[in-house]
């Protein structure tokens, strides 16, 4: 009866063992097909939010050239354009200034020539008597008639009189003369000071918006820069090597409280120009950030790290383990093996080209893939191979489908990841 009762123990032993191992079997299954969504969202994640960044900081960079390429055509114009007004407002002004100076000089020339007639008329007449007396006569005669008074004066003393009026002639002249030059300048100037003062509210206009525009200008190169930083510091976070910055020293700022030599037209022209060196060293770094962003994705692309089939479970790890035919011994195990249905797809674990597509031994049909980096990736006891020696495929793409050929004990994937020549654990990278 002792005898019946253990063996039946045994019997309910046994079925609990087969139905505890069975649960843990599909709970591992289930286990490891969540952990591979689980990897596929977050990838699928990563691969958005990049190409969200890069798209971002493309159209951002487009547009910050495009704005710092109408500033500086704005500016050339604005000078251009200044620097016709100035050129011909100086031409009117100089040609005013010619035209009133003639007319003035024309009614002098007029007014002169009409007082040399009547003085020349009158210096023949005196001239005449003058010479024709020796003593002249002066009547004093008052307005009422009365009283009426005369007296002679020598011609000798006449000389000395009119020597006398002649002189004060010529110095009313010379004053009458200046004073008229004076009158001229003083003119000329009013209106070079209105049209210097007419130019000047413009120019400072000008720059007013000028200084406006690199304002919003440096603005955009700020948000430029801050979103650099963060697509710098997501790559940081995935491994990726960064390339280094820019010297922020060639563009940076100074100033003081002192003008200086300076001025304001000039002060706007070191603005832009630091704008235009700022915007050419961020040009370099988002250039050389997107060819870091390109390696990086080009590194993951090549690197074995795509579980090579959707779902399955790890029926025997890597490195020594207990010999799988007869269960005698122990032999090291080169890959690790993947459990799954027959028929199963096989992926390419990275991208790379096809070395040996084929049956291989005790592989069975047998691929193998060189990569970048160092990198190989064997699979092996497949049903069916669909790829060929040579063919570039992608990650992820389908090479086979799940078999049992060579030496297998039932449907699984062999999968192998070599590393310059040496066999590596798969799992260390997946």
């Amino acid at each position: 009866m002792s005898q019946n009762f253990l063996e039946r123990c045994n019997e309910k032993m046994q079925s609990l063992y087969d139905c505890c191992g069975k649960k843990v079997n599909e709970l591992y299954a289930k286990l490891a097909e969540d952990v591979q969504s689980l990897y596929n969202h977050c990838k699928a994640q990563a691969s958005e939010l990049v190409a969200k960044l890069l798209e971002k900081v493309q159209l951002l960079y487009n547009d910050c050239l495009e704005k710092i390429a109408a500033v500086i055509a704005q500016v050339k114009a604005v000078i251009a354009v200044a620097a016709a007004v100035a050129k011909i407002q100086l031409t009117m002004l100089e040609r005013r200034v010619r035209l009133h100076v003639m007319s003035i000089v024309n009614k002098l020339q007029a007014k002169r020539q009409e007082i040399v007639g009547r003085m020349k008329a009158r210096y023949h007449a005196l001239l005449s008597i003058w010479r024709r007396n020796q003593h002249f006569t002066f009547w004093f005669i008052p307005a009422d008639g009365q009283n009426i008074a005369k007296t002679h004066v020598k011609k000798t003393h006449l000389k000395y009189a009119m020597t006398a009026v002649a002189s004060f002639l010529v110095f009313v002249s010379c004053t009458i003369g200046v004073l008229a030059h004076f009158a001229v300048q003083n003119e000329q100037q009013k209106q070079e000071l209105a049209a210097y003062k007419q130019t000047k509210s413009e120019q400072e206009q000008t720059i007013r918006q000028l200084r406006l525009m690199a304002e919003t200008n440096q603005k955009k190169l700020a948000a430029l820069s801050k979103l650099e930083d963060q697509v710098r510091s997501q790559m940081e976070k995935s491994g990726a090597q960064l390339p280094p910055k820019s010297n922020a020293s060639d563009y940076a700022g100074q100033g003081g409280p002192v003008l200086g030599s300076a001025n304001p037209a000039n002060i706007v022209l070191e603005q832009e120009k630091n704008i235009g060196l700022e915007a050419d060293a961020k040009k370099v770094d988002l250039e050389n950030l997107l060819s870091a962003i390109e390696a990086e994705n080009y590194r993951r692309e090549v690197t074995p790290s795509q579980w090579p089939i959707s779902g399955g479970y790890i029926s025997s790890s890597f490195g020594g383990r207990a010999n799988p035919f007869g269960g005698y011994g122990r032999d090291w195990h080169p890959g690790i093996d993947i459990a799954t249905d027959y028929g199963e797809p096989v992926y390419a674990s990275a991208a790379g080209y096809v070395q040996q597509a084929g049956w291989y031994g005790g592989y069975g049909i047998y691929a193998r893939i060189n990569h970048d980096y160092g990198y190989q990736t064997a699979y092996g006891h497949m049903s069916r191979v669909v790829c060929s020696a040579g063919q570039y495929v992608k990650k992820g793409e389908i090479i086979g489908y799940v078999g049992s050929t060579g030496y297998s004990t039932g449907p699984h994937l062999h999968f192998e990841v070599i590393h310059y020549g040496e066999q590596v654990d798969p799992s260390s990278l997946m």
